[in-house]
């Protein structure tokens, strides 16, 4: 029982902790500290995970992935520092249950459009469908947050759109890349433990363009570490240890209750119920899961028709 346990555990935790954090820096954040805190932490999850790789290999041997890998790897690294920066940047400009639903809502049709170029599975009409009601919840949260008295729309909202809907494009490029890393058979411990790297340099950078940490976070470095492995290094290094061992439909369906987990915290913290937001919010939860369910389902079935061409496909046979 515990080895099924223990997993959920771990993600629920994940889910709970980046809900309750993101809850309290909603409307916190400006650039400055958005990149301060993406700097540390993912600086320290760097850390942490290459701390658990050194100890997998201590235990278990080297787990170095293989040359063919490489290529995917940088990838992987340059889509996760787009992916982060921008999610948090858009945290300077939208509220955190918007930034967390709309990414959750975009990256079905995204990997749908990803299918038509040729990367990935192509979706079925079901699939379509799906993806689709999923992309009108989106857009159905944002306009509950910005077109019912709860932001008012501007170029900042804009902009911190913008960057929640490329978050999103880059969530479902990383996916595709990770089904990848998998079926090439790369440690997923060594894979987590070098894909951060250019994210922490990236925000780095950005930070000494943009001047530096402002004055209170240099006076407050206890904050800045504490809030960067609250937010970052901690969840997902649970969210790693649960999804290696969980069931991937139970993952799914503790993953869509961030958003929704987001905006109660956001409202403990701040404040501003609104109804709507929340009934679109709780709607994502209960449709993701399907999409979820439908995907496996049509990934089970491509598998079986394809074992069953290569079993009925004629043998070559060749002349004595």
């Amino acid at each position: 029982m515990g080895r099924y346990v223990v997993p959920i555990v771990c993600i629920a935790a994940s889910v709970l902790l980046q809900a309750g954090v993101f809850g309290y820096i909603s409307g916190r954040l400006d650039a400055t500290a958005s990149l301060t805190l993406s700097c540390t932490g993912f600086g320290v999850a760097a850390v942490l995970f290459n701390a658990a790789l050194l100890v997998r290999r201590a235990r278990r041997g080297p787990a170095a992935a293989s040359p063919k890998a490489t290529g995917l790897l940088a990838l992987m690294n340059v889509v996760t520092a787009v992916t982060f920066l921008g999610f948090y940047a858009s945290l300077s400009w939208v509220p955190s249950a918007l930034a967390t639903g709309v990414e959750t809502a975009i990256g079905p049709a995204v990997l749908a459009l990803l299918g038509l170029a040729g990367y990935g599975r192509r979706a079925t009409r079901q699939g379509w469908a799906a993806a689709a009601v999923l992309l009108l919840l989106g857009l159905g949260i944002a306009w509950s947050f910005t077109g019912t008295g709860g932001i008012q729309p501007s170029a900042g909202t804009a902009l911190g759109l913008a960057l929640v809907v490329g978050a999103g494009t880059g969530a479902a490029v990383l996916a595709l890349i990770s089904a990848e890393l998998g079926r090439r058979g790369i440690d997923p411990v060594y894979v987590t433990a070098h894909r951060f790297h250019l994210t922490y340099l990236c925000g780095g950078a950005l930070l000494v363009a943009v001047g530096g940490p402002s004055r209170r976070w240099v006076a407050e470095p206890t904050d800045v570490l504490l809030l960067g492995v609250l937010a970052v290094a901690v969840p997902l290094f649970l969210l790693q240890a649960g999804l290696q061992r969980a069931d991937p439909m139970v993952a799914m369906v503790l993953l869509t209750t961030l958003p929704g987990a987001t905006y109660l915290a956001e409202t403990v913290f701040h404040g501003g119920f609104s109804a709507t937001s929340l009934a679109l919010i709780c709607c994502l939860i209960v449709v993701a899961p399907w999409y979820a369910r439908l995907s496996r389902r049509e990934a089970t079935g491509a598998r079986g028709r394809d074992v069953q061409q290569r079993n009925t496909a004629p043998t070559a046979t060749t002349g004595t």
